[in-house]
């Protein structure tokens, strides 16, 4: 017996027979202990991706309704000045901009100012806090003797 004692010894060290038996697959705890970690990081992150979502929404709007005053801008520059009072009163947002922006509605208003006419366009829509505050460009028209005789030329006509 003690030659098979120490044979089982030897075979024990070397990793021939198990100690013990093991199994290979996890355990209800790891399990548990998993999806309590995946359900925590998930509620923590779906309230921001929709925070970014949301975000990245309102920073398309935004810069839609820059780029529809600048064209109002431009629009408003190729006018005489004999006509501007009337085209700032008459302001409508574009097509485009009014069906990407719900209820988009554009204001102008018209100042003298020292060196021309100063003109501050305000756009806002139906989007949280936006008609309070509303995305303002502001820009002066320096009388231009070109765009006057376009003016007074097409009055004599």
């Amino acid at each position: 017996m003690n030659r098979l004692a120490s044979r089982m010894t030897m075979a024990r060290r070397a990793g021939a027979l198990p100690r013990q038996r093991r199994r290979g697959g996890t355990t209800v705890l790891e399990i548990v202990i998993s999806f309590t970690l995946l359900s925590t990081v998930l509620v923590f992150a779906t309230p921001l991706v929709a925070r970014h979502g949301r975000l990245l929404a309102a920073q398309r709007h935004y810069r839609l309704a820059l780029d529809e005053l600048s064209n109002q801008f431009e629009r408003l520059s190729a006018l005489p000045d004999v006509e501007l009072p009337a085209a700032v009163e008459q302001l409508r947002p574009s097509s485009f901009a009014a069906g990407r922006l719900p209820g988009a509605e554009v204001h102008g208003e018209l100042n003298a100012a020292e060196m021309g006419q100063r003109i501050i366009l305000r756009l806002h829509w139906d989007e949280p806090g936006r008609r309070a505050a509303p995305v303002t460009l502001m820009a002066w028209f320096i009388p231009n003797r070109e765009r006057a005789r376009r003016g007074a030329g097409e009055d004599e006509q």
